[in-house]
């Protein structure tokens, strides 16, 4: 995050130059009022009051048009911040989310608005101003010793007030805001699961649930609220309070001869704009909160980011070697002493029971997650520490849910980057999806995914899913239950594409239980337990089980 800030330094540095003279010309008014007492009443002189007051309307201007410069510099901030934040947090909270040891941290986006909104409203400039306090302070100390004694007590004594509300507050608000999380991923996997729900009859006991996160939320931030509005009710009165402290201090000097009359007022408002930061931090505590846990969350998203080095590769031939693999999640053991190679053109079957680390071996094949012992490799490189911009067009990958974004069906099909007509109509004649698509309303152009007009049928998404991972013919493909909702003409396309594929040269590795399709493969891995129970080729592994049998 310090690097992303550096690149927005620029914005700072001229808002806080700006904020030197800002809070400089706050002191014209007090200034020109006692020079008013002190001259102009005493002189009765008319020239030196239009000279003083025409001074005290120009400060005056230059000082809002520095509040708008200083205004817009901080939202240029934001807005520079949000690009630059935007696109590799995005990447890097995907990225993390692929691990098997994830955070599960998906807010990036939000922390960057909330990062974004805090620089552009108000809370920010009691930051900028601050440190003019004691420069406030200073003056009214120069105006008299004992005014400025009183005026740093009600500093401190306000400060202490907001370092309180904090202190008191900070977990409240952090639960509440956990809670809040809790159940917008509530609402979100209802209204995923909205039909299960009708149709089982979950839906009074599902809003029971969402009810009982809502009211936990409510009732932490309402104690959070109450103490707030106390303790920001309270700094109000002591405000008022040091108001009248400073005109009876003012007063009695005046009485003892020791100040004139314009004194009272000018520290009275010099004081009124030293409280004015604290006050205004106070009031805005929860954003600059809010604030600041976004920066630390974003902060150490990209951490990561910033520490790797991904080598850069752009195409590959398949070789595929797993060499003694183990992976661990979370300290349980999941895989362990994984073993085997695969050559350019070769296909392997990976069959087990559920639970015995299929789609983690996939995962980590793909370079997902990194292996916690031995290696994968694919041309002789970590797979893990390859970097998947570069490599993902030589990568195929159907997943066993397959997930279809907002666009067209070409779209999709293309990995949502740029369209390449001929390669799309390749990729779905190799699925056979070429007729299935021809056959919605607009063909290629079809809308599809969560904003899209056509509703695809499950075995239609697992076709349009599997023209996507053949798209751009990669030589890695990695097919987790390919049959899932086909029909017999999609088994058949299947077969083919797992043909084409070998022709190809492309490596591939598929799970699946079906004899039909395992018979297609070259070699047949059966893991249970996490570990290599049978590898071998197709007529080995048939063989050993039937002998068993």
């Amino acid at each position: 995050m310090k690097y992303y800030l550096s690149r927005c330094a620029k914005y700072f540095v001229f808002a806080g130059v700006f904020s030197l003279f800002i809070n400089t010309l706050h002191l014209t008014f007090p200034l020109y009022m006692l020079a008013v007492y002190v001259r102009v009443l005493d002189s009765y002189s008319f020239s030196t009051l239009y000279v003083m007051t025409a001074m005290a309307l120009g400060g005056l201007l230059v000082m809002g048009v520095l509040e708008f410069l200083r205004s817009r510099l901080l939202v240029r901030a934001g807005i520079k911040l949000d690009r630059l934040l935007t696109r590799q947090s995005l990447k890097q909270m995907l990225k993390d989310l692929c691990q098997a040891d994830n955070t599960g941290y998906t807010q990036a986006l939000r922390d960057i608005h909330t990062l974004r909104n805090y620089l552009g409203g108000n809370a920010i400039f009691a930051f900028f101003d601050v440190p003019w306090i004691f420069i406030y302070l200073l003056v009214i100390y120069l105006v008299h010793p004992i005014l400025g004694m009183v005026a740093t007590a009600g500093a401190v004594l306000i400060l202490l007030l907001g370092l309180l509300q904090g202190w008191l507050t900070n977990d409240k608000t952090q639960q509440a805001a956990k809670g809040n999380q809790q159940g917008k991923h509530w609402l979100a996997t209802s209204f995923r699961a909205a039909r299960e729900l009708q149709c089982m009859g979950m839906v009074d006991a599902g809003a029971d649930l969402f009810a009982k996160i809502n009211h936990q939320e409510q009732k932490l931030g309402d104690k959070a609220g109450n103490i707030s509005h106390f303790l920001g009710a309270a700094g109000q009165s002591f405000g008022i309070f040091m108001q009248v402290a400073i005109f009876g201090a003012g007063a009695a000097l005046v009485l003892a001869n020791e100040a004139n009359p314009g004194v009272i007022i000018a520290a009275s408002i010099i004081m009124g704009r030293a409280f004015a930061p604290i006050n205004q931090g106070i009031s805005a505590w929860k954003q600059t909160a809010g604030a600041k846990a976004a920066y630390h969350s974003l902060n150490q998203l990209l951490a990561g980011h910033e520490a790797e080095a991904p080598q850069t590769v752009l195409s590959i031939e398949g070789r595929l070697a797993v060499d003694q693999a183990g992976l661990d999640i979370r300290g349980k053991t999941v895989l362990k002493g994984i073993d085997f190679s695969l050559a350019p053109g070769e296909i392997m079957g990976l069959v087990g029971p559920n639970g015995a680390g299929k789609t983690c071996l996939c995962r980590m094949i793909l370079g997902m997650w990194a292996p916690d012992q031995g290696r994968v490799l694919v041309d002789g490189k970590p797979m893990h520490l390859l970097d998947n911009d570069a490599l993902g067009k030589c990568l195929g990958y159907l997943p066993q849910g397959v997930e279809l974004f907002a666009g067209t069906v070409a779209e999709n099909i293309a990995r949502m980057g740029k369209v390449d007509d001929a390669q799309v109509v390749a990729a779905a004649r190799k699925a056979g999806a070429h007729e299935v698509i021809l056959g919605f309303a607009q063909g290629y152009g079809t809308q599809i995914g969560e904003a899209g007009h056509q509703s695809l049928s499950g075995g239609q998404r697992q076709r349009v899913g599997l023209a996507r991972a053949l798209y751009g013919s990669p030589k890695l493909v990695v097919l987790d239950e390919p049959d899932a909702n086909l029909d017999d003409a999609g088994d058949a396309a299947l077969m083919g594409a797992l043909q084409q594929l070998k022709h190809e040269g492309a490596t591939t590795i598929m799970i699946t239980h079906k004899p039909a399709l395992l018979s297609a493969a070259d070699k047949i891995l059966v893991l249970k337990n996490g570990e290599m129970e049978r590898f071998g080729t197709a007529k080995q592994v048939f063989g050993q089980m039937t002998g068993e049998n």
